[in-house]
């Protein structure tokens, strides 16, 4: 009896894909956003938008990317990379505050800001039922603000606000849960800060293209890194395409650069 093979693409679509002059890369998490897809395009000799395996990889990888910035001496919150059979059941003994979080998670799925050891220990259950490793960190106090990174240069600033709770799955997708302004009503020095930290872990990661990086802004104007995205959204509405307005630049505009 032939085995059956179970492949990540829909039958005909590597096909299509190959007869095409570039792929337009709109998928976000596993698969899509992680190199796995850039890579497999890379073998086959099919141009796609957005930046390589690589640095895809390493970007999603939200341990990865703490060690490395940990190291360059940009400001992210402490933190420590737990695998499933290494579980720790009491954060102190990491050394760290609640916020517990799937490695390679998008969309804030899998993100928990907790400030108990019950519900630490719910987050461990709900972040271990999507992978085998999470991070646990500090938790920092301050202001949400999300900037794209187009072709190196970073784009306006972008401020969040919930309201309520954290900038978790249901705040992003559903309509009026979150507040984005843009550009942000935020000091210029701030906004130069933060901009230079997002092209800065741009760079350090080897991006091209385009990316958004969130931080945390505390009250004395520092910026703290939380994550970056290789693939954000790109519907007409999503993030990117707000600071692209900002600076006159239209949806089509944007696609097209």
């Amino acid at each position: 009896m032939q085995k059956t093979r179970r492949s990540f693409f829909g039958p005909n679509v590597l096909k299509l894909c190959e007869a095409c002059d570039i792929v337009f890369l709109g998928l976000h998490g596993a698969n899509g956003e992680d190199g796995k897809l850039q890579g497999a395009f890379d073998l086959m000799g099919i141009p796609y938008t957005g930046t390589g395996y690589l640095s895809s990889a390493m970007a999603m990888d939200k341990g990865v990317t703490k060690a490395m910035f940990q190291m360059r001496g940009v400001p992210t919150p402490a933190g420590k990379a737990m695998k499933k059979k290494d579980r720790v059941e009491t954060p102190q003994e990491l050394g760290m505050d609640f916020p517990v979080k799937t490695c390679c998670g998008g969309s804030s799925i899998g993100v928990y800001i907790v400030d108990n050891q019950e519900d630490y220990t719910k987050a461990l259950d709900g972040a271990f039922t999507y992978e085998n490793e999470v991070v646990v960190e500090e938790f920092v106090e301050g202001v949400e603000y999300t900037v794209a990174v187009v072709d190196g240069k970073a784009y306006p600033v972008v401020q969040i606000v919930p309201v309520q709770g954290f900038y978790d799955y249901e705040n992003k997708y559903q309509p009026g849960a979150a507040k984005e302004v843009c550009p942000a009503e935020i000091p210029p020095e701030w906004e130069k800060a933060v901009g230079k930290a997002a092209e800065t872990v741009y760079e350090a990661l080897g991006l091209t293209v385009y990316s958004r990086a969130d931080f945390i802004v505390t009250e004395d104007g520092t910026p703290w890194f939380l994550e970056i995205n290789t693939l954000p959204g790109m519907t007409p509405t999503s993030l990117v395409p707000q600071e692209a307005a900002a600076i006159g630049l239209d949806y089509a505009g944007l696609c097209q650069r």
